[in-house]
């Protein structure tokens, strides 16, 4: 468990991990941010899936705001399409990079996806499914 957390603190804390961002199809109802994945940490275990992705939000007065991006790795259920957050971390910057100013590695429960919604175009990324 503990090899888990040190290696999840590893990848996101380095702001020189090279990740391979794919920005996906998904409509934000008032735009403001855009979604990406990383096909290259897809880990499959039977009907579930692990995977990390980035949001990256747009910023028109950064005076105000704070956080540019956050990253996660949510584990995603292909067979009932639900997902749950393994860990998350918000950051100064954008892409993942700057300060981060949060952080979590706590294990948060199952949700069901709600069509349309982004989580459900980060499962169909992760489990090749349709919406």
């Amino acid at each position: 468990m503990y090899k888990i957390l040190f290696l999840l603190m590893f990848v996101f804390a380095s702001p020189n991990v090279i990740a391979e961002w794919t920005a996906i199809q998904w409509s934000h109802e008032d735009g403001g941010l855009t979604l990406y994945v990383d096909y290259t940490t897809i880990r499959k275990e039977g009907d579930k899936v692990r995977m990390l992705s980035l949001v990256d939000f747009e910023v028109v007065d950064n005076k105000e705001i704070d956080l540019f991006s956050s990253r996660a790795q949510n584990e995603y259920d292909c067979k009932t399409k639900k997902i749950r957050q393994l860990f998350y971390a918000l950051y100064s910057g954008s892409m993942g990079k700057g300060k981060m100013e949060h952080s979590n590695s706590e294990y948060l429960k199952w949700l069901t996806i709600k069509p349309g919604s982004m989580e459900e175009a980060m499962w169909v990324a992760a489990c090749g499914g349709k919406t």
